[in-house]
């Protein structure tokens, strides 16, 4: 599973150029699917996300290409509509493969998905979505196959603002017959980067950040170019990364609007920064002042995908501060790591209570999945002595060499594929 190994303690200060959204190029990836045609994605992150999913898409029949940042995908030959078992086990959003497979082929099998022990993430909702469209749903306890002969357009109302469901409905709906409208649709900007994409091969698609998206399908589609929107999470983690190393940053490609709430928070613990266009300067105080609460929550609330980094930063700060969780019930499994290196978190299921101490110190640690791994690489980044993350691959799902980027600012900081 590889490792990091941090030597911490190095004050972090340069410029990092933000990566295109892995869950923005996730969903699209899928919806090349669509047009049957070609689709060149720019700004894509050279992720194992990405690569698995690109080994699904050559897996049913589509020739896939990179070129650096470039990934051009053909879809004219794709011939099955079954997702091979071991890369749907691989990763999450492998689900996203079942409304646009349905839509296409009329039927679809896939295996339940793998990807981050961070709780309970149950597909009914998809499913549900899919059978109000007409889809017929047989599901064991590890596969789903799904049959529709028609799909119709229709009024859908997802319990919950789903950024999964949201999408699988999108792309499902394209091929339904009349016009599908989701209520409660998930406000993401990655639901408006779909969205974007659908529209340039010439699916009529409106709504995207808002609580109500309207789909009309065409039977008539093109090839399309888009420019992958940033990460809004690797750029809250460079953020992150300067602010517990009492460094500066100014971060390029990023665009900032769609994490304000992300930067109100780290404005709060006492960061000064400062935003242009499609870049944002931070420079740490000289002490991170504790949080009263934060609460996770769906865009545009705090995105429970930072809550992990930062809870590593806020063991660094001036006094107690509180994370409640409010989408994953097991997204604390970091807080038990960070204690081995000198923090003073108690996390139960949904509450964790951060007591600041004065430095980490260096230890080995276990990622246990994506977000998680990043936290404890930022723990180390502060410590003093070396700290060692293992599990972490989990960490190259999503973010398109860490490393690298983290050494260009001043750490110590290197991947070992292995146990040397």
């Amino acid at each position: 599973m590889g490792r990091y190994i941090i030597k911490g303690g190095k004050r972090l200060k340069g410029e990092v150029m933000v990566n295109g959204s892995k869950n923005a190029v996730l969903p699209i990836l899928s919806a090349s699917l669509i047009n049957g045609k070609e689709s060149v994605l720019t700004n894509c992150p050279d992720i194992t996300d990405v690569s698995f999913t690109c080994e699904i898409l050559k897996a049913l029949g589509c020739s896939v290409k990179r070129e650096g940042k470039i990934l051009t995908i053909n879809s004219c030959g794709i011939n099955n509509a079954s997702v091979p078992k071991d890369m749907a086990e691989k990763m999450r959003s492998s689900i996203l493969f079942l409304g646009v497979l349905l839509g296409k082929f009329g039927s679809v099998s896939i295996n339940k998905p793998g990807g981050c022990a961070i709780g309970k993430r149950p597909v009914d909702i998809h499913l549900d979505a899919l059978k109000a469209l007409g889809a017929n749903i047989v599901e064991t306890d590890t596969t789903i196959e799904c049959t529709a002969e028609n799909l119709l357009g229709t009024d859908i109302y997802l319990p919950f603002a789903s950024v999964g469901a949201t999408e699988n409905t999108m792309l499902a709906a394209v091929f339904a017959k009349g016009q599908t409208t989701i209520h409660n649709a998930a406000k993401e900007p990655e639901i408006w980067a779909l969205q974007e994409y659908m529209k340039s091969i010439g699916v009529t698609v409106e709504g995207a950040g808002t609580p109500t998206i309207f789909i009309s399908g065409c039977g008539k589609y093109k090839d399309a170019e888009v420019d992958i929107i940033s990460d809004r999470i690797e750029a809250g983690t460079y953020l992150t990364a300067a602010a517990i190393t009492k460094g500066e940053i100014f971060l390029k490609n990023v665009s900032w609007i769609y994490m304000c709430k992300t930067l109100e928070i780290m404005s709060e613990c006492g960061c000064e920064i400062k935003v242009k266009k499609d870049s944002i300067y931070l420079k740490a105080p000289k002490k991170i002042k504790p949080l009263n609460l934060i609460r996770t929550g769906v865009y545009p609330n705090f995105a429970t995908d930072m809550q992990p980094i930062l809870m590593s930063l806020l063991t660094t700060s001036s006094g107690t501060s509180i994370i409640i969780e409010q989408m994953f019930e097991n997204r604390f499994s970091h807080a038990d790591e960070l204690n081995k290196m000198g923090a003073k978190v108690s996390a139960q299921t949904r509450v964790a209570i951060i007591d600041g101490v004065k430095q980490l110190k260096g230890a080995e640690v276990n990622a246990t999945d994506l977000r998680a791994g990043a936290a404890l690489i930022l723990a180390g980044l502060n410590a003093k002595g070396t700290t060692i993350v293992n599990n972490a691959n989990f960490v190259k799902r999503g973010y398109d060499n860490i490393e690298k980027n983290l050494h260009g600012l001043g750490a110590e900081i290197k991947f070992c594929d292995g146990e040397n």
